[in-house]
């Protein structure tokens, strides 16, 4: 059981691979360590796929691997039980059939 995050915020939306960001002092900027919470996503058709990898380039230790939905224009959600899923360096995202992602972090 964790203790639960109560300092969520929303990432940028993402529309295709990348770093994920969020609003820093009122910036964009690449996130570095962090929790993920939760997902929302939006597919562009059947069998959406989120990798999300433990690194600034697609190359690292996968900590994510999620796929789902069944037609386009599903809305996917996922929720991350306790603490979420812990980023030691920062959150990569590769997405596959999907147009707009969203991480809930902390």
């Amino acid at each position: 059981m964790g203790t639960y995050l109560n300092d969520v915020k929303a990432s940028i939306e993402l529309t295709g691979t990348g770093r994920l960001q969020g609003y820093v002092g009122g910036s964009a900027t690449d996130l570095e360590q962090c929790r993920i919470i939760s997902i929302n996503a939006h597919l562009t058709g059947a069998d959406g796929e989120i990798t999300i990898q433990d690194a600034t380039t697609a190359s690292g230790d996968i900590k994510i691997h999620l796929k789902g939905g069944s037609t386009s224009n599903d809305t996917f959600n996922f929720n991350f039980g306790g603490n979420g899923v812990k980023f030691d360096t920062a959150p990569y995202v590769t997405l596959s059939a999907i147009d707009s992602f969203t991480a809930y972090y902390g």
